[in-house]
């Protein structure tokens, strides 16, 4: 008797302790999986994009000292040679100031994705365990998918931004070496004044 009785109190204490769970529906769990995947591609695309950034930085930094090379003694070219140069590289250093303003905000923003990410993964981990309700899983994903969103957008404004950026620095390198190293395109090199 006494066995039953503790039986019956077991039944009772895991009854009672289960449906004191939070209720999460299969279509939230389903959600909140799915999202999972597009926060995980999101913050793989944003690391992924730093190393073009740098890629780029070191690119243009190539760029810049084989420029000087090919340039030679700039002691012999002629006055528009010389101020070709001057432009290109306030233009160099204009871009270059850009891209450091760039790694700076992406740096700041990467950081602060990565510190949503580790909640995130925290908040998934209790969803996995049962410890949130619908409500709380709804509110909390509407948050998280704004900053996904958010993320995607100022990722392809970036984009963009690099994008434009490096054409521009190429048209400006090649039109500086055709007026400074006139041979590397078949121009003839403009008389000296």
């Amino acid at each position: 008797m006494k066995n039953k009785f503790l039986m019956l109190v077991a039944i009772v204490a895991t009854v009672a302790f289960t449906s004191c769970k939070p209720k999460l529906s299969d279509e939230t769990k389903k959600t909140v999986n799915d999202f999972k995947t597009d926060w995980n591609k999101m913050s793989g695309d944003l690391t992924a994009w730093g190393g073009t950034l740098d890629g780029d930085m070191t690119k243009l930094g190539d760029d810049h000292t084989k420029m000087g090379k090919e340039w030679g003694d700039t002691a012999k070219m002629s006055k528009d040679q010389k101020a070709k140069i001057k432009e290109t590289l306030t233009n160099c250093a204009a871009a270059g100031k850009k891209l450091e303003d760039m790694k700076k905000t992406y740096t700041d923003f990467k950081k602060g994705i990565d510190t949503t990410t580790t909640a995130f993964t925290d908040w998934t981990n209790k969803v996995d365990k049962g410890e949130v309700d619908d409500a709380s899983a709804k509110t909390a994903m509407e948050g998280y998918s704004k900053q996904l969103a958010d993320a995607k957008a100022q990722m392809a404004n970036w984009d963009k931004a690099l994008t434009d950026l490096m054409m521009g620095e190429a048209k400006n390198h090649d039109d500086c070496m055709a007026v400074t190293n006139p041979k590397k395109d078949g121009k003839k090199a403009p008389a000296k004044k």
